[in-house]
């Protein structure tokens, strides 16, 4: 009697470990879903990392608060998984480590799409199409892009970005120097400091409005870029996701009237921080 009861124990034991075993795994989520998609649903709440100064991008109103056409996108794809945005400033080198240790979830910040950055997040498709321009003072004796690749010359970028890139690898006997942001970089040229700024072309003809008579942009451009948004390296779902949103965003009326607004449209330009700042 005593062997049966230890044996029927023994089995009850058994059985229950199993199926707090089982409970365990699902509890841990095994099978669960961890897109980003799936934690932005859940919170209710899409973090964007990006870097004010990428005009008209990315800025900051008079109120402190972020505005710009990369704002108004990533509003639209948080009100489509039905959440708000939340935004968070970076400087342009630290954007791909903040989404990589999961301090943001996606990168609203005029990034261009390449090979390198493709090696550490996985992109959307292009949202934007646009270019690497140069800026240069009113007054400057530079009248084209080939002058600008003199020795002697130098020529300012902003750390970690596009231009950065493009200008080290197109301007072989300038000296470049990297500054942490554009408007810092700007300033440079503005002030005669440098000769010349490469950066993305919607922000070169922007400051150069709101500083009409002091700087002016060549014409033509170092390469073309096409923008993208970044999310966590590997994350399929979210990035189906976005491309099949962007599909119906872009061209739409409500896109139109964003791009309309921040790109052929100059109200704006009184009620955000001045890049000289």
């Amino acid at each position: 009697m005593k062997k049966w009861l230890i044996a029927m124990v023994a089995i009850v034991m058994v059985v229950l470990a199993g199926c707090g075993a089982k409970d365990d795994s699902s509890k841990d989520g095994g099978s669960s879903d961890d897109s980003t998609i799936s934690k932005v649903e859940k919170d209710k709440k899409l973090i964007i990392g990006t870097n004010a100064g990428y005009y008209p991008f990315e800025m900051i109103d008079k109120d402190g608060k972020m505005v710009g056409y990369d704002i108004d996108v990533a509003t639209a794809l948080a009100k489509s998984m039905g959440a708000t945005v939340e935004v968070k400033q970076f400087g342009f080198d630290a954007l791909i480590p903040a989404l990589q240790t999961g301090k943001i979830d996606m990168i609203f910040a005029g990034m261009t799409i390449t090979k390198e950055r493709e090696n550490a997040v996985s992109f959307a498709d292009a949202y934007y199409e646009t270019g690497q321009g140069v800026m240069v003072k009113s007054d400057s004796k530079i009248k084209d892009l080939k002058e600008v690749d003199e020795k002697g010359k130098t020529v300012v970028v902003q750390i970690g970005t596009t231009g950065s890139i493009v200008a080290k690898k197109e301007l072989k006997n300038a000296e470049i120097k990297e500054y942490e942001d554009f408007p810092s970089a700007a300033l440079a040229v503005q002030q005669g400091q440098a000769d010349a700024l490469v950066y993305d072309e919607p922000a070169i003809k922007v400051y150069a409005l709101q500083n009409e008579g002091k700087v002016k942009a060549l014409d033509g451009l170092l390469a073309t870029d096409k923008l993208g948004i970044a999310i966590k390296k590997g994350d399929e779902k979210t990035v189906k996701y976005v491309n099949d949103f962007l599909k119906e965003y872009l061209g739409s009326k409500e896109e139109e009237e964003t791009k309309k607004k921040w790109f052929e449209d100059s109200n704006w330009l009184n009620q955000v921080e001045s890049p000289k700042q």
